[in-house]
């Protein structure tokens, strides 16, 4: 293979944090937050905002963002289900208007905080093109942008072939839908900022310390982990992906591997080649979409195209690089941008998101009102956990707010089922939408999928 496979992730390699200590011996804090990423970090941030006089921990068994967090494209999107036509279609208007206003309402905030803290992750707020490169495409864009309209959202615009085209240099386009909303970060960058934030704050984090054990301790509870522990009122469950191993969430969330490629800089030339003078983020119509972005050293970032869940949802190392989804990235980033030929790619990498069973996220409460979890953000994380941090903030004070009345709030959802029957619905389901993604490619006019185990479980439910 001409391009170099398997090397560290570019978000990781391109930040810094020195290190935080691990847990050890006994601790009492009121809220204990088990997950450093950034459902966990903007809890925090959002529980000391609204009570600087609150102590809490943050315990992460890794490094500050080492899931999702600090691997992920760097999208900061509104999107939640499938598409806001799904989302529409699924939960119904009013239901679907307030969520995706909430999450809209994130990403400005998210950029007002990154200034008004002074956090330094190449934040640029281009907004999102969503393209379609065939005919089926085209109709899934045109049925998101009726649901916009439907719902009253401002910032989305049509684009037809040309305009599409004049924005970013690619003969695939036939039409493309823009949204404001939007935004490109250095994802790790963003994450161990916050991270040295919410420490000014007060927040206390743990790094390296896998917790082993959450626990009833008389009126509160007790987190262990292998040299220490924590006693507190409260906790928080902001594992994502690995949620899939904790008893309160194991049944609500299938950790699904996706991956990324991500090129050498471009010369100048090469950009005047392909366009894009703006930070716009860009997504096409398919099952598994392809995603891509410019990075602030003249990268393209190239991810999707494939998903794969483990059996038993094993979460493992060996798991962050595939050969095969790269060579599949290479060639559909050389479809689109051909006039670019033989550009090499210098990175791959991948890591689990959480997917639930209703394709949004799942917030509730467990364990007599004391431990609280919100997890399952379908690879749209950036600015929903922002959304998410509000919520879990407002569960731990007792609030009864909007936030909390949203509809992935305390709403029933089907549970998967046991392995094997798990790994075999997603695996099924992985093959009939590649299959769907092939035919649409080939000009096969075909509809929305659901996956064959996620519309099995919401009929169940």
């Amino acid at each position: 293979m001409d391009e170099l496979l398997g090397s560290a992730i570019y978000w990781i390699e391109t930040s810094h944090r020195d290190p935080a200590p691990s847990l050890k011996g006994g601790h009492r804090f009121d809220v204990a937050i088990i997950g450093g990423g950034y459902t966990g970090l903007w809890t925090a941030f959002h529980l000391l905002k609204a009570e600087p006089t609150m102590s809490v921990a943050i315990l992460e068994a890794g490094h500050i963002g080492f899931g999702a967090s600090g691997r992920n494209g760097g999208f900061a999107m509104t999107l939640l289900d499938m598409s806001l036509a799904r989302l529409r279609s699924n939960h119904g208007d009013e239901a679907a208007r307030a969520a995706h206003s909430a999450v809209a309402l994130s990403v400005e905030e998210i950029g007002e905080t990154i200034t008004s803290e002074g956090i330094d992750c190449e934040w640029r707020q281009g907004g999102l093109m969503v393209v379609a490169t065939n005919r089926s495409q085209l109709v899934r864009i045109e049925a998101d942008l009726e649901a916009a309209t439907e719902l009253g959202l401002d910032g989305f615009s049509w684009l037809d072939a040309n305009q599409a085209q004049s924005v970013v240099h690619s003969p695939t386009y036939r039409a493309a839908l823009r949204e404001e909303h939007c935004g490109v970060v250095h994802p790790a960058k963003l994450a161990r900022g916050l991270a040295k934030v919410v420490e000014s704050m007060g927040a206390a984090i743990y790094e390296y310390s896998a917790v082993d054990r959450v626990e009833s301790c008389g009126s509160g509870v007790r987190v262990s982990t292998r040299h220490g522990s924590v006693e507190c009122d409260q906790v928080i469950l902001a594992t994502n992906a690995w949620a899939a191993h904790q008893a309160q969430t194991a049944k609500r969330v299938v950790p699904l591997y996706t991956y990324i490629a991500l090129t050498e800089p471009l010369s100048d030339s090469m950009w005047d080649s392909v366009g894009w003078d703006n930070h716009c983020g860009i997504e096409d119509k398919r099952n598994y979409v392809h995603y891509y972005r410019r990075t602030l050293d003249g990268r393209i970032l190239w991810g999707g195209s494939d998903g794969v869940v483990h059996l038993n949802s094993r979460i493992a190392p060996r798991f962050d690089q595939n050969s095969a989804i790269f060579k599949r990235l290479r060639n559909t980033f050389r479809h689109t941008f051909p006039q670019l030929g033989d550009l090499r790619f210098t990175h791959h990498w991948g890591g689990p998101v959480g997917i639930t069973s209703n394709f949004v996220p799942t917030f509730a409460t467990t364990d007599g009102g004391r431990v609280h979890y919100g997890v399952g953000y379908n690879g749209h994380g950036v600015a929903p956990s922002h959304t998410g941090g509000k919520i879990l903030r407002d569960k731990v004070l007792g609030r009864d707010s909007d936030l909390t009345r949203l509809c992935f709030v305390d709403s029933p959802t089907a549970l998967f089922p046991p392995e094997p029957f798990r790994w075999a619905g997603a695996e099924i389901s992985r093959r009939a939408m590649l299959r769907q993604d092939a035919q649409m490619d080939e000009g096969r006019l075909v509809g929305e999928m659901d996956p064959l185990i996620l519309r099995v479980l919401n009929r169940l439910s």
